[in-house]
C-alpha cells in the first residue's frame, strides 16, 4: 500500500469505529465503509473521486 492508501485506510477505519458507537446509523453508511476497507486492505485500487460522485448521484 502507498502512503496515500494507508492514510485512506486509517481514515475509513476511524469513521467505521465512530459509526459503530452511534445508536442510529444509516446501514448503507457502514456497508460502504466496510466495502472500502476491504478493497483497500486487499490491495485493490480505489478511485475515491469516482466513489464520491457515485455516492452523490444516489442522493
Amino acid at each position: 500500500m502507498s502512503t496515500y492508501e494507508i492514510g485512506a485506510f486509517e481514515a475509513l477505519e476511524w469513521a467505521w469505529n465512530i459509526l459503530r458507537t452511534q445508536e442510529t446509523v444509516e446501514p448503507d453508511a457502514t456497508n460502504r465503509i466496510r466495502e472500502m476497507l476491504f478493497k483497500l486492505g486487499s490491495g485493490s485500487p480505489v478511485d475515491f473521486k469516482q466513489q464520491m460522485n457515485e455516492f452523490k448521484a444516489l442522493q
